[in-house]
């Protein structure tokens, strides 16, 4: 109360609006604390133990006594409205568990079709399927320079292999690329510490270059140049132009944390696509491109102190990146000479595409690890190496090579014998999994539209109908309680924000549950900025699919509605209750 209660109950003389608005107070100390404010002698003497001095005192106390008698049937229809709510709510709980897992279920029919898909073969043509493939792989041969670095890993030994490996950033993995790109800038250094003027546009323009993806041509900014990362390079031009963008504290994952993450289904958008997208929009406006951005941003950077932030191998770890040329020359010298006597032989005419044949490589008689490794990948069936050599060897039917085979008995014509394990297993698996799936996908017009069986989708679209008409009424109620919250100077809204706070949380489930079946939220993301520019990276270069009917709430879009009488409630409408309170209390209300 907006008044002090003691100094109330000490003044003797109340008026009978002061009467009542303790009793109020009490009673919802009592509702919402636990506590009450008022002895029982307060209370008796607040309400029986005082007699009015005239008909305009009593007036006065029955005007907040029936207003107080009003907002209590009003409190119950709003408890009744809420709980209908959430009866709604819950009949949804088995269309939203279907919603939330619809992905997997996707994922788990997509397994079965392509269980139905593996290619039945007797033993003879899976013996002539694994030796074509064989075959194309000791056609492919091995790169050699990729060999040449293979084999100075192996005589650097475990020690200084492992030195090499810590000596860049963990996020940075030490291959024949970056060990090519730090030997570049060691060429460029020629013994020094210092990039001359020449050197420096030279290494400018690698690392602008490296910005480009030479088979998709799109620009990435996660991949780094010798470790000097290619997102850094964008991030100190943007600041210097003053373009400002949000500094997401996302950890930046290297080539290597990217790819594995690829791999394990778990992509994560960094602060290099958020740049990337800023550089994009950049260099359009200003008719330049990304890599003529980060050549001159980086040619900046040089004449400052970007090789003392990122230094090389050949200034931070110089004694260890010579013993790695070293080993280097070593490696490529002997695989020369085993090419000289023979025993390895080369095709392809310029130096940039110098392969060894896989058949000299296969024979060769060697304990060299990467050689071990080579005899085994050329032994061992790969079910999707297919599309890969029949890019390669346009002679080769990818059908032939990337599949999974299932050796087993054929029926008549050749198909799988439905009596067989395998095929009574599929069989039962696909019946048992369709009839238990209520969620479609269609195709039209290049999109994905995701519907829902009729019965289902009629109990979807009544609940979701009904949530909203009963926020929208609840939101009627609110406003009437907020006003009698000021003609009673307590806070009688606390239990109707409760119902809408539930209400809010039960319609942000039912978003949440579309979101996930249309892919516009991840499974295991949180709330976290960093996780929403993840799911919107997803959303933009994965897509989503749509729903055929609108079945999203919008909540902002809700009203407060006080006709509520078209709902088949017992009262006359939410309408009722404005007018008799307003009727009571006239310009108060």
């Amino acid at each position: 109360m907006a008044k002090n209660i003691t100094a109330l109950l000490q003044k003797g003389n109340l008026t009978p609006k002061e009467r009542f608005l303790l009793i109020v107070a009490n009673e919802v100390s009592e509702e919402r604390d636990g506590k009450s404010i008022l002895t029982e002698a307060d209370k008796h003497a607040l309400s029986e133990g005082w007699t009015p001095k005239d008909n305009n005192e009593v007036r006065e106390y029955n005007r907040y006594h029936e207003g107080w008698r009003l907002a209590g049937f009003a409190e119950l229809d709003a408890q009744t409205i809420f709980l209908s709510i959430k009866a709604e709510y819950f009949r949804q709980s088995i269309i939203k568990s279907h919603l939330i897992f619809h992905p997997i279920y996707k994922n788990t029919r997509n397994l079965i079709e392509r269980l139905e898909k593996i290619k039945v073969v007797d033993i003879k043509e899976a013996i002539e399927i694994t030796e074509k493939q064989r075959a194309v792989k000791l056609k492919d041969g091995f790169d050699f320079d990729y060999a040449v670095f293979n084999l100075a890993m192996e005589l650097l030994g475990d020690k200084d292999r492992a030195k090499l490996e810590e000596a860049r950033d963990e996020d940075i993995i030490i291959d024949e690329t970056t060990i090519t790109d730090e030997t570049k800038i060691a060429d460029l250094l020629a013994g020094k510490t210092e990039l001359t003027k020449e050197a420096k546009e030279k290494l400018a323009e690698l690392v602008g270059k490296h910005s480009t993806n030479n088979y998709t041509k799109e620009s990435q900014l996660y991949y780094d140049y010798a470790g000097i990362p290619l997102y850094e390079v964008a991030e100190r031009f943007l600041k210097d132009k003053g373009v400002k963008f949000s500094d997401s504290k996302d950890k930046v994952i290297g080539r290597a944390g990217r790819v594995a993450m690829e791999m394990t289904g778990r992509d994560t958008l960094d602060k290099a696509e958020k740049l990337k997208d800023i550089l994009e929009d950049y260099a359009r406006d200003n008719k330049t491109t990304i890599e003529a951005i980060l050549k001159g941003a980086c040619l900046k950077w040089l004449d400052e102190d970007l090789l003392k932030q990122h230094p090389p191998l050949v200034l931070s770890h110089k004694e260890l990146f010579n013993k790695w040329l070293k080993t280097k020359a070593e490696a490529k010298e002997t695989l020369e000479k085993l090419i000289a006597k023979g025993e390895l032989k080369i095709q392809g005419e310029t130096r940039q595409d110098r392969t060894i044949t896989g058949e000299s490589l296969y024979n060769l008689k060697s304990d060299y690890e990467f050689v071990k490794d080579f005899k085994k990948q050329v032994d061992e069936y790969e079910a999707n190496a297919g599309r890969v050599y029949a890019d390669n060897d346009p002679e080769q039917k990818g059908d032939n090579l990337d599949v999974e085979l299932l050796i087993t008995n054929k029926g008549e014509t050749g198909e799988l014998d439905i009596t067989s394990m395998f095929g009574l297993t599929i069989k039962q698996l696909k019946n048992k999994f369709e009839t238990t799936q209520f969620i479609r996908e269609t195709e039209k017009d290049g999109e994905i539209i995701l519907d829902i069986d009729e019965d289902y989708k009629k109990v979807f679209k009544e609940t979701r109908e009904s949530i909203i008409n009963g926020y929208a009424r609840l939101l009627a109620f609110e406003e009437i309680f907020k006003k009698l919250s000021k003609i009673y100077e307590a806070d009688l809204t606390f239990k109707i924000n409760g119902w809408l706070k539930e209400v809010s949380y039960f319609i942000d489930r039912h978003n949440e549950a579309l979101s996930y079946a249309t892919g516009q939220k991840l499974h295991g993301g949180d709330d976290s900025e960093g996780s929403k520019e993840a799911q919107s990276w997803l959303i933009k270069h994965r897509g989503v699919s749509k729903t055929k009917d609108d079945l999203f709430i919008d909540k902002e879009k809700i009203k407060p509605n006080k006709d509520d009488e078209r709902y088949g409630v017992r009262m006359s409408g939410i309408e009722r209750y404005y007018k008799e309170l307003a009727k009571i209390f006239d310009k108060e209300f």
